[in-house]
C-alpha cells in the first residue's frame, strides 16, 4: 500500500511536466541550429524552385550553392508565407558552413522564435491543461489513496 502512496505523486508531475520534457529537446535542437544560423551563418542567393500553399501550410522549395560549389535542396513546409518568395526567382539563404545542409531562408531568420506561431501556441495550450490537472491531483492527493 505505501508503494501507490509515492507512485501517485509521480503520475501528477508527470501529467504537470511530461509535454515540457518531451519537447524540450526537440525545441533546444530547432533554437541552437536557429541561433548558430544568425550568429556563424553565410549568406547566399538560391533559386526558388517551388512556392505554393498547400491547405495551410506553404511549401518552399529552393537550391543553393555551398562554400564547396556543391548543390543544396531544402523543401520545407512553413505555417507561415515568405513574401519574395516565387518560382525562379532569387531567394536570400543562410547556410551554416560547418554544417552546409542545415540553411534557412533569410525570412525564416528574421522571425523572433524559430517555431512556428500554431505550434507553440498549441504546445502552451496543452502544457497549462496538464499542468493545471497534474496540479490538481498534487493538491487533491488524489493518487495518494
Amino acid at each position: 500500500m505505501g508503494e501507490l502512496v509515492i507512485i501517485g505523486p509521480w503520475i501528477a508531475w508527470t501529467m504537470a511536466l511530461g509535454p515540457a520534457v518531451a519537447v524540450a529537446p526537440f525545441a533546444a535542437f530547432t533554437l541552437y541550429v536557429y541561433l548558430r544560423l544568425k550568429i556563424k551563418g553565410v549568406q547566399v542567393e538560391a533559386e526558388c524552385e517551388t512556392y505554393r500553399l498547400v491547405g495551410d501550410k506553404h511549401c518552399l522549395k529552393y537550391r543553393y550553392a555551398d562554400q564547396a560549389e556543391r548543390e543544396r535542396v531544402r523543401i520545407v513546409n512553413l505555417s507561415f508565407p515568405v513574401p519574395r518568395a516565387k518560382k525562379g526567382r532569387p531567394l536570400e539563404v543562410v547556410y551554416d558552413p560547418a554544417r552546409p545542409a542545415r540553411s534557412r531562408s533569410r525570412h525564416e531568420l528574421n522571425r523572433w522564435i524559430p517555431w512556428a506561431g500554431v505550434t507553440v501556441g498549441t504546445y502552451l495550450f496543452v502544457q497549462l491543461v496538464l499542468g493545471i490537472i497534474g496540479g490538481a491531483f498534487l493538491y487533491v492527493g488524489m493518487f495518494d489513496r
